[in-house]
């Protein structure tokens, strides 16, 4: 850490040139530094904490002091008031604190450094030394000061602020741990929190919508992090554990910081990373503060223009400081996508269709092509108390809330294909359909869709920490989080569908990313309607083809509640005056209630499938819609696109279906709703050692945590009683009432660790680590419920259940890490890491028939029930515990300042496992997820009042998914770059303006199934652009 002057703002020396004039230089500094020591100082220091008391010294004296902050934040301080000499105040300052100034001369002309040892020193042998190695005593804590203020100095904000101080906490970190801090108050490097954390080494996201949501960490998914605001966990607005960084605010974020090594005083749950975010907090400056911004940002693909705010308010005292906060975004979206939700495997084609041979044939689900327009609106602020009752005691309050609404309305041109129908099928060598026809049972459909988010997380947290002697801290915590995405009217996924029974070819081209289909938008007399007759159809665009079919509304309406009581013991000089012993109890619940609501129970969201020629549907519900020439075209194979097709609005119909028939289209509370709650207790110690030996500093953490775990899992289940006849590709399911089971599983966990870190002239450190850590199962794999997921025709039966008895995930953990830090805001970094994860939980999938229910599309008629219909098998999806796999990967990193201003850092990541998928084995059901390298560069360019930064990204394809929207096939995401763009100029010392860029070469995010020309989904987010104010008073 380092403590520094210029009411607490970054700074650095400047480079003083080293040609021509070195010597007379450095003779001149010596006389300037010899005086400062001996200029008597008026001092006003209050008795405090060792690291406050350092940092308002520094402030004081007009110096910069840097010290590990870990090392003296909890020692007392003694008061200073008075007139003292910078040697004189510091002695005082530390007397009777186990800490103690000498100045030493390096021969380096801008840095001076002080010693801080116990105030004993011994002359130790060789034999001594080894002893104290590996038992030893003699704490030793290094403060480096930048050159007295009579020397120019230079006050560093911006990018390379930020990064001076992400550089000292990874510095100062015994473990492998990384960071990112804001430029500036309400200012972080990126627009989004995922964003910027994709920067770090070892680190890569997912991405929604043309923002980053979820962290994949070392090759280990978003399940697998834990994530906390200002040290506590945070609930989560998604069904299972992984946590959406879309849904908070960057500006109201001060640093997030990520982990990769473990102690047992860290909450567990995560074996990828610990990621935490930490907020601002109103003792970081004194008295008044006002900051805030204004921007107004520019979507490409909509060409729309939205606002966007940020203020902060802040004040302080000795004694009390009080922030609050606010942040408001507004962003509408245009998205265009073309999208097939799954291959199905070895589905029941006619053989005599089938013109070429293959083992295995997959098949595409559907073929559609959409345009979304989503208002996306992000508010939120947080508020947060200081107060510091005494010297001896901190107490603060703090709360975030952040609620994210995402408003849908999306238009689509799709194509649904029924395998039985599927006539000419020619496929490629590995199985792929590349070309095929369908005449029956086909249809043409237009869809009006909603993918509605209204989510929310909130924080509240309560802390004291006390200092009840010198050798005894008491920290207090309790905390609750929660997080919702509240739809009860299944607007989540809601579709309405207009569409007429038509036929279509398929095919696709080597060399081609998108399909093309043929052959349906020309009239055609012959086309025979549902009720088989021959009516013929017109054009694609004329509404007259117009049927109703599917009216779904389904979502999930999510509440997770995350409560959390802790308190920690730090014993300073524990056992010798080296040793800090540090333990603490801890005791958490997490309720999660996910609850299904859909329109599906019975069959009523079918109760118009077939398109049948009533009711009649006004022509005027629907109109021409025009995508525009732009649609995809930088994918191949979008020149085949239709850029035309029908639009309808999906409220409208749900009125006018409802006031034509006497059904009611709501959705309901559905049987797969469940409840999870899961307690646990725990308790750990841990030990933290300094020694050194020779000119190497060691510092060790070595603990074990142990911990409980209850789970109680409450859900609904009925009993399925008949399948039906809905149309040419549905069954219905007729169910019984609904009854409530529950479950119930415990387990307990040790969790040992040790970290040890070396550190050599004070820029080469050497890290290792070793812990065990665990993450619990994802939410849905612990509902006991069955449920049915898919029931059409042609054998394509679908159910799932969960498994309340699953085990959580265990790793063991290995760390290496060799850091070399050779100037200012410099370093160069190399870094192994291996991962050894057992219970990893697999899905099994085994044949069952339910309640000798028969499948009425199997006999002599297959569009009604008869005699000759066979039992219903469903594949049922079965999660189990069992496999073993290990994670392994390499990460480099260099980051150099020049003196010019200019900058760069850049980093790689390789990781390998033995678990990953042979595409050519279907009959593999486990691999790792979210394996990929990556690759960053950042170039930055900061000088006088003027900065820019250009940030670059590239991730490797990899396993998003073992299953897809349907079917239980593998989704791949093909690798993916991003360059993002930002520069901003200071009118004065209080306001800048800035510009900002992201995606600014306008990649899409395109996604495949087992094989490459599987497409799953193209998606076309497109460019955005800030143009915005900001300031700070």
């Amino acid at each position: 850490m380092r403590c520094k002057n210029l009411n607490n703002t970054v700074r650095l020396n400047t480079k003083l040139k080293f040609f021509g004039c070195c010597v007379v230089l450095f003779l001149f500094s010596q006389m300037l530094w010899a005086q400062s020591k001996q200029t008597f100082l008026d001092f006003n220091i209050d008795f405090s904490y060792a690291d406050v008391a350092l940092i308002e010294f520094a402030k004081q004296a007009d110096i910069t002091i840097i010290f590990p902050y870990e090392k003296v934040q909890y020692r007392q301080a003694n008061a200073l008031k008075g007139s003292f000499s910078i040697e004189q105040g510091m002695s005082t300052l530390l007397d009777n604190t186990g800490l103690a100034a000498s100045f030493e001369r390096d021969g380096v002309v801008t840095i001076k450094r002080i010693s801080i040892r116990d105030t004993l020193v011994e002359d130790k042998s060789l034999l001594q030394d080894i002893v104290d190695l590996l038992i030893g005593s003699g704490d030793k804590i290094m403060i480096f000061p930048e050159e007295p203020s009579s020397i120019e100095l230079i006050e560093v904000r911006g990018i390379r602020g930020s990064m001076d101080w992400a550089l000292d906490i990874k510095q100062e970190s015994i473990g492998v741990s990384e960071s990112i801090q804001s430029e500036e108050i309400g200012k972080f490097p990126d627009l989004n929190l995922a964003e910027s954390l994709q920067r770090i080494t070892g680190v890569s996201i997912d991405r929604s919508e043309g923002e980053g949501q979820f962290v994949t960490v070392r090759g280990l998914g978003p399940q697998f992090n834990t994530v906390l605001s200002n040290g506590r966990r945070l609930a989560t607005d998604n069904q299972g554990r992984e946590f959406s960084f879309d849904t908070i605010a960057s500006e109201l974020v001060t640093s997030v910081t990520v982990d990769k090594t473990f102690s047992a005083s860290q909450s567990s749950g995560g074996i990828g990373s610990v990621i935490n975010i930490k907020t601002a907090r109103p003792m970081a400056s004194k008295d008044f503060k006002v900051a805030g911004s204004l921007k107004a940002t520019f979507d490409n693909n909509s060409q729309k223009t939205t606002p966007q705010g940020t203020v902060f308010f802040s004040h302080s005292n000795d004694k009390l400081g009080w922030l609050v906060s606010l942040s408001h975004q507004t962003r509408k979206a245009r998205i265009n996508e073309v999208q097939t939700d799954g291959w199905l495997l070895n589905t029941d084609i006619p053989s005599e269709q089938i013109t070429s041979a293959a083992d295995n044939i997959f098949v595409p689900r559907n073929y559609d092509q959409r345009v979304r327009f989503d208002q996306r609106t992000r508010t939120g602020g947080n508020v947060v108390l200081q107060y510091k009752a005494s010297p001896n005691l901190d107490i603060s309050l703090d709360y975030l809330q952040s609620d994210f609404n995402v408003k849908t309305d999306s238009t689509s041109l799709g194509h649904w294909f029924t395998s039985s129908n599927l006539e000419n099928v020619v496929t490629d060598e590995n199985g792929t359909a590349t070309s095929f026809s369908q005449n029956v049972g086909h249809a043409t459909d237009f869809h009006a869709r909603t993918f509605d988010r209204p989510s929310s997380v909130s924080a509240l947290g309560f802390n004291s920490r006390w200092q009840a002697s010198p050798k005894v801290l008491l920290e207090f915590d309790v905390s609750s989080s929660k997080a919702s995405t509240k739809d009860k009217i299944g607007a989540g996924n809601a579709l309405t569908l207009i569409g007429y029974l038509n036929r279509s070819s398929f095919s696709i081209s080597e060399g081609n990313i998108l399909p093309h289909i043929t052959g349906f938008d020309s009239s055609d007399p012959s086309i025979v309607d549902a009720l088989g007759d021959v009516t013929g159809v017109s054009d694609y665009l004329d509404p007259v083809n117009g049927r109703a079919h599917v009216m779904m509304r389904r979502g999930w309406n999510i509440e997770d509640k995350f409560d959390q009581l802790k308190t920690d013991i730090t014993l300073f000089d524990g056992l010798d005056s080296n040793l800090d012993i540090k333990f603490g109890l801890m005791y958490s619940k997490q309720s999660k209630r996910n609850e299904r609501w859909d329109n599906e129970k019975n069959a009523v969201h079918c109760s118009f499938c077939g398109y049948f020629p009533e009711p009649d549907l006004p022509n005027g519900f629907q109109t021409v819609f025009d995508a525009g020439n732009d649609f995809l075209s930088s994918v191949s194979g979008s020149e085949n696109l239709p850029t035309r097709w029908l639009r309808h609005d999906g409220e409208t119909l749900f009125n006018f279906l409802e006031s034509a028939s006497d059904i009611n289209f709501d959705a309901v509370i559905r049987n797969n709703s469940f409840t999870v709650t899961e307690n646990v207790t725990s308790a750990y110690l841990q030990g933290h050692h300094s020694t050194t030996w020779r000119d190497i500093e060691l510092s060790s953490q070595y603990g074990v945590r142990y911990e409980n775990t209850d789970i109680v899992v409450t859900g609904f289940e009925s009993d399925l009683l008949a399948l039906t006849i809905l149309d040419q590709t549905e069954l219905g399911q007729l169910n019984s009432p609904g009854r409530i089971i529950s479950r119930s599983a415990s387990y307990d966990n040790w969790l040992p660790s040790v970290s040890i870190k070396a550190e050599w002239q004070d820029n080469i450190i050497a890290r290792f680590g070793l812990s065990g850590s665990l993450t619990r199962p994802t939410m849905g794999q612990l509902s006991p419920s069955l449920v049915l997921n898919t029931t059409r025709q042609g054998g394509d039966l679908r159910a799932s259940s969960g498994n309340p008895d699953l085990k959580p995930f265990e790793s063991t953990n290995f760390d290496l890490s060799l850091e070399w830090y050779y100037q200012p805001l410099s370093y160069i970094s190399v870094s192994y890491f291996k991962k050894k994860v057992s219970n990893f939980i697999v899905s099994t999938i085994t044949q069952t028939t339910i309640n000798d229910v028969t499948d009425p599309s199997t006999g002599a008629d297959s569009s009604a029930p008869d005699s000759q219909d066979i039992l219903a098998e469903f594949d049922l999806t079965t999660p189990i515990n069992g496999q073993t796999a290990t994670v392994s990967g390499f990460e480099f990193a260099i980051q150099h300042d020049f003196d010019s201003g200019l900058g760069v850092l850049a980093n790689m990541t390789l990781v390998d496992s033995n678990a990953k998928l042979d595409p050519t084995d279907i009959s593999q059901k486990f691999a790792l997820t979210g394996l990929s390298d990556s690759q960053n560069l950042i170039v930055y360019y900061e000088k006088g009042p003027g900065r820019i930064r250009l940030a670059w990204n590239h991730r490797n394809g990899f396993l998003q998914s073992l299953v897809q929207i349907q079917g239980p096939e593998p989704t791949y995401v093909r690798s993916y770059q991003q360059l993002d763009v930002s520069a901003s100029y200071a009118v004065n010392d209080n306001i800048s303006v800035f510009v900002e860029g992201v995606n600014i070469t306008e990649e899409n995010v395109l996604k495949h199934g087992r094989y490459p020309n599987q497409l799953l989904l193209a998606q076309q987010p497109g460019a955005r652009y800030s143009l915005g104010l900001r300031g700070n008073f």
